[in-house]
C-alpha cells in the first residue's frame, strides 16, 4: 500500500507557458472588452 500512494502523484503545478499564455489571453480579452465599452460610449455599435 505504501508504494500505491508513492506511485500516485499530488498537485503537479500547470508548465510556464501555459500560466504566462492564460496572461496574455487575459490582457487581451480585458483590452477588447475596454475597445468594446469605448465604441459603445462613442454612439457606434
Amino acid at each position: 500500500m505504501d508504494e500505491e500512494k508513492n506511485e500516485q502523484s499530488g498537485y503537479e503545478p500547470r508548465p510556464a507557458w501555459q500560466i504566462w499564455g492564460a496572461r496574455v489571453g487575459l490582457v487581451i480579452f480585458i483590452l477588447f472588452v475596454i475597445y468594446q465599452y469605448l465604441c459603445i460610449l462613442r454612439g457606434g455599435m
